[in-house]
């Protein structure tokens, strides 16, 4: 599968917003964050298979509230350009 196409099939939404206010009315614990303050920029719904891709590859992960989502560290260029995306689309 290439880059471009794992992340249409597999990356569902982005929910910056609704982490955001989910982690500050403490409906997610902050043991999820730490150590990552400050490195996630995005945070994106992934379905379940990405997401345990992506934690194997050591990112950012929430499952919770029967969600994944994805704290991407990088931001201002495509998803499938990421390189854990192209590296995983590779595999």
């Amino acid at each position: 599968m290439n880059a471009r196409r794992l992340v249409e099939h597999c990356v569902l939404t982005n929910q910056t917003a609704v982490v955001d206010e989910l982690l500050r009315v403490s409906l997610l614990p902050e043991e999820y964050i730490y150590p990552f303050v400050g490195e996630v920029m995005e945070w994106w719904l992934v379905d379940s298979r990405l997401a345990e891709r992506l934690k194997r590859e050591g990112e950012v992960i929430i499952d919770a509230l029967d969600c994944h989502w994805w704290g991407r560290t990088t931001s201002g260029q495509a998803i499938y350009m990421d390189d854990v995306i192209r590296k995983i689309a590779e595999a």
